[in-house]
């Protein structure tokens, strides 16, 4: 402090009307351009010697307010629109009729021209004379007609009865309910974001970065319906019944001759005479009989019977949704700021 007087004391001599610096004055200015950054550079040095600031160095300080740039981090929302879609599938019932045969076997009597190739024996009286002579003695001839049974051999149809068992196949609908599942799916397109923080090397700062990668939400919601199912089914249908059979019978049909009988008388004189002999005479004669014979027999009976054969098929509906993915995005913002109360002006 001593030595700091003895320019003091200078200085009065050379300038006595212009203020003096004190030490004190020196190291607040030089404290205040520390803490800001040496943003004040004062313009006057101390000069120990004469212990006093020169006019021209008041003169050269700044008068203007003191500023600084300040670095702060704002967090802005940013937001990014995307469509969001969700897909509903659907089974619909789709039934149509389709016919099937309900068959069984019923015995009907139908009416059959049934042949027979045969062979008939026609037989008649064949009739020969022979000659005679009577010697010495007259024999006169006393002749009259008589008749004879001559049989011929023919054939008719007769019939017996006999058991018959017969078997048909018949065609049949075997419908039964079925429970089946079916799933409905419902699918949502979403977007996902995945956002991560990429340095600017130009400004040297962060910004957020958000990718958009599309993702397919699906899930299945099963359900049980009973859908009936009717399959052709073929059985055998077997009965038992009575049916006639026609065969042919050999019969005898008889039938009256005429034939002549002749007796001989003797006489006194003697003559010639005659005398008649009879063969039977027999010839085939090939004929086709016919007749018309009631036969029984089995026969299907179908009815056409109407079911419903029901699919599912999926259907597809879809609705989108405008949505919008927010986030905090991280910002940094240079600011200007200065401070009067540091102005050189106050000092």
């Amino acid at each position: 402090m001593e030595q700091k007087q003895g320019p003091q004391s200078a200085s009065k001599t050379t300038t006595p009307a212009m203020p003096t610096a004190t030490p004190s004055l020196v190291v607040l200015v030089s404290l205040v351009s520390t803490v800001l950054g040496s943003a004040i550079t004062p313009h006057f040095e101390y000069n120990a010697e004469t212990d006093q600031l020169g006019l021209a160095d008041y003169a050269a300080v700044d008068s203007q307010p003191v500023c600084h740039t300040e670095t702060r981090v704002e967090f802005r929302d940013w937001c990014e629109p995307y469509t969001e879609e969700t897909c509903w599938t659907q089974n619909q019932e789709t039934c149509v009729l389709e016919e099937y045969k309900n068959c069984t076997g019923v015995i009907e009597t139908d009416v059959e021209r049934v042949c027979f190739d045969v062979t008939e024996m026609l037989c008649s009286l064949e009739e020969i004379i022979h000659y005679e002579m009577v010697e010495e003695s007259y024999q006169m001839m006393h002749c009259f007609t008589a008749t004879d049974r001559v049989c011929d051999t023919v054939y008719n149809i007769d019939t017996l009865t006999k058991d018959d068992y017969q078997c048909l196949t018949v065609e049949t609908p075997n419908c039964y309910q079925e429970e089946q599942v079916i799933n409905d799916i419902t699918c949502t397109d979403t977007i996902e974001f995945q956002c991560d923080r990429k340095m600017l090397t130009e400004y040297r700062t962060t910004e957020v970065v958000c990718a958009r990668f599309p993702k397919k939400d699906c899930y299945n919601v099963p359900r049980k319906v009973l859908v009936e199912v009717c399959e052709r089914d073929q059985y055998e249908y077997c009965d038992k019944f009575t049916n006639l059979v026609p065969y042919p019978v050999e019969d005898q049909n008889c039938h009256f001759e005429p034939k002549k009988i002749c007796e001989i008388r003797e006489m006194s004189s003697p003559k010639q005479a005659k005398k008649y002999s009879y063969t039977k005479e027999c010839k085939k004669v090939d004929r086709k009989l016919c007749d018309q014979v009631e036969k029984n027999f089995i026969k299907p009976n179908c009815d056409e019977q109407e079911r419903l054969k029901c699919t599912y098929e999926p259907v597809n509906k879809c609705e989108e949704k405008d949505e919008v993915f927010c986030d905090k995005q991280e910002v940094v913002v240079e600011e200007k700021v200065c401070d009067d109360k540091f102005a050189s002006s106050y000092l």
